[in-house]
């Protein structure tokens, strides 16, 4: 099987995503963007601007409930490192440039790759700096994004669910079985 160029999986998710889009609209793209406005407007708290002090009113809900897009496919650094990483512009891009693109909030994302500006999200979950976490280790322990960020699939704002003390973690580890050795966590 010949391996294909990145751009071929972006078009090839967008037209999924599109796809899916419709489907949910019966097929009314007008509607569609409609809906993708009304959504947001009826979240609490969801206006341009004042989105929790997000840049852009961005519904973890609509991409991975409605769209089936799964968390690695956008913090795709979270199998590879300690840090699952926020998407850059160009991920966002790849799929809005074609898919809902007259929204506001859509043309937000594309005014930040115009510019050639990352987009400053504010982060939600944040360790002490002592504190060595890795997301590789995790994800490569089967351990599921929702146990440590919840459902984030229903939250149309993302929002910190659990403490992410040290003590939450020790009770995972002594849960699992595994290590709690001081170094495995700690500089």
């Amino acid at each position: 099987m010949s391996r294909h160029p990145s751009w071929y999986l972006s078009i090839l998710v967008a037209t999924l995503f599109i796809a899916s889009s419709l489907v949910l609209t019966r097929g009314n793209p007008e509607e569609q963007i409609e809906s993708e406005e009304s959504v947001l407007k009826g979240v609490p708290g969801f206006a341009a601007e004042t989105i929790d002090g997000q840049p852009i009113a961005f519904s973890h809900k609509r991409h991975v409930t409605q769209a089936g897009i799964r968390c690695q496919f956008c913090h795709a650094y979270a199998r590879r490192g300690p840090v699952a990483g926020i998407p850059s512009v160009q991920r966002c891009v790849g799929c809005h440039r074609t898919i809902l693109s007259e929204t506001a909030e859509v043309m937000k994302i594309l005014d930040f790759w115009e510019n050639e500006n990352p987009i400053p999200w504010t982060r939600i979950h944040n360790l002490p700096d002592y504190v060595r976490f890795s997301h590789k280790a995790h994800v490569r322990g089967n351990v599921d994004c929702a146990e440590c960020h919840g459902d984030v699939g229903q939250m149309n704002i993302a929002e910190q669910v659990e403490s992410l003390s040290m003590g939450w973690c020790l009770t995972c580890h002594k849960d699992r079985n595994v290590s709690r050795d001081c170094l495995l966590c700690h500089y």
